[in-house]
């Protein structure tokens, strides 16, 4: 590994961190895998996808409501799939500085089809934005979380400081997460080339010890905040592909926005942004790529429920009709073929037709009102209650469910 510029690690505390930083604790969540196939080294599940993971799993893990989630160094958009079911989120920005990247991947980020039948609860707008990190917006406002998965060694170490006071003087979230290629790891790569970086636009990658005192002087600049470190993609002797710190707000977040100055840059590398002249304001200097809104249940909960357990009775209702019965004719439903209104299967020792009996769908309040109701007659009945699930008397209904059913149903109510 070339030789680094050691100022620019250094915070402007440095003579309090003369002494290396502490190792800290680290360890895999889950069991994965890596082998050697050939001149490439393989994970199992890929490297990118732990760090997605991994880092899904810090946010989930807070213990604090979380609705806005900015993600920096965005590229081909791929970790807004694990945003998206992260509970509470309503409002996900995407941001990076190649403009050509997100348009081609922008379509990542469009609702599917399963999304309009089956609706979200909550509100979700996603943004995509062209923007250079080193400047704040103020379409960064408000974000309890701020991610950077293998940004930071695409950067000029020159340009670190204005992205920190960005994020954590300006943006100021109850979280960060940072992640970084570790370079003692390089060793482990087949015909790996010491000096050589793991890709052709890293500017640096740090060791563990360089990436860990790099994070202890951002917390000891921007007291607030607390870090841990942790990683992913685990290697020999306990050493990790991918180091993670996550900052912690001390502090219960406070949504704000105030008006702020905008650092001036040097540098040209990171999205060729140089000389950038300093303005005040909070007029918007990212450009929005997409934008989209995801459909919404706008149901109340009384409809809600009424809905699913009609759904989940209308399904009973179809298995019991056509599923995987033998001479059952599947073109035409049994109930459009039978007189008087809808009917079922019949249990073998029905009195009716051995093809079908017929049942009904009273609303009662409670199961004990089916029993007193002098009116219901037929024992083979589902019912509605209270709006809240199908109940199935299936005592009456075993013998004919469970014939040549893999799964004993006899026990189980439709909620």
């Amino acid at each position: 590994m070339s030789t680094l510029d050691m100022d620019t690690l250094r915070s402007p505390v440095e003579d309090l961190h003369q002494e290396p930083p502490p190792i800290v604790s680290q360890s895999d969540p889950s069991s994965r895998g890596m082998v050697i196939s050939g001149d490439k080294l393989v994970f199992s599940p890929p490297l990118y996808a732990q760090r997605y993971q991994a880092v899904q799993e810090i946010i989930t893990a807070s213990k604090m409501p979380i609705t806005k989630v900015v993600d920096i160094g965005s590229a081909e958009l791929k970790f807004f799939r694990n945003l998206r079911y992260i509970n509470g989120v309503q409002e996900v920005v995407l941001v990076d500085v190649d403009e050509e990247t997100l348009q081609s991947s922008k379509h990542r980020v469009q609702p599917l089809m399963a999304d309009f039948l089956l609706r979200r609860q909550e509100p979700l707008t996603v943004k995509v934005v062209c923007g250079d990190a080193r400047v704040y917006d103020p379409l960064l406002s408000g974000a309890q979380v701020v991610t950077l998965i293998e940004v930071i060694e695409h950067m000029n170490e020159c340009d670190l400081p204005a992205l920190v006071q960005c994020v954590f003087q300006h943006v100021r979230p109850h979280l960060v997460v940072v992640t970084t290629p570790n370079a003692d790891f390089n060793k482990f790569f087949p015909n790996h080339t010491p000096g050589k970086f793991r890709h052709w636009d890293h500017k640096f990658e740090w060791t563990a010890q360089e990436f860990q005192h790099w994070c202890l002087g951002v917390v000891e600049e921007y007291q607030d905040y607390t870090v841990e470190f942790s990683g992913c993609g685990l290697g020999p002797d306990g050493t990790f592909c991918t180091q993670v710190a996550t900052f912690w707000h001390h502090t219960q977040y406070q949504e704000h926005s105030e008006p702020l100055l905008r650092t001036a840059m040097t540098g040209t590398s990171f999205g060729e942004v140089g000389g950038l002249a300093q303005t005040a304001g909070l007029e918007s200097v990212y450009k929005i790529i997409a934008e989209c809104e995801y459909p919404v249940d706008k149901r109340t909960k009384e409809e809600w429920e009424v809905d699913y357990a009609m759904n989940r009775f209308n399904s009973l209702r179809n298995f019991l009709v056509a599923g995987d019965r033998q001479g059952i004719e599947s073109s035409v439903p049994v109930w459009q073929q039978q007189d008087g209104g809808l009917g079922l299967p019949s249990p073998p020792d029905s009195s009716l037709s051995s093809d079908c009996i017929h049942y009904l769908t009273p609303h009662f309040d409670n199961e004990e009102a089916v029993y007193k109701a002098g009116d219901v007659k037929n024992e083979y009945c589902f019912y509605i209650i209270d709006n809240r699930y199908a109940l199935i008397p299936m005592r009456s209904l075993a013998h004919w469910v469970n014939s040549g059913a893999e799964t004993d149903l006899t026990d189980e109510l439709i909620r």
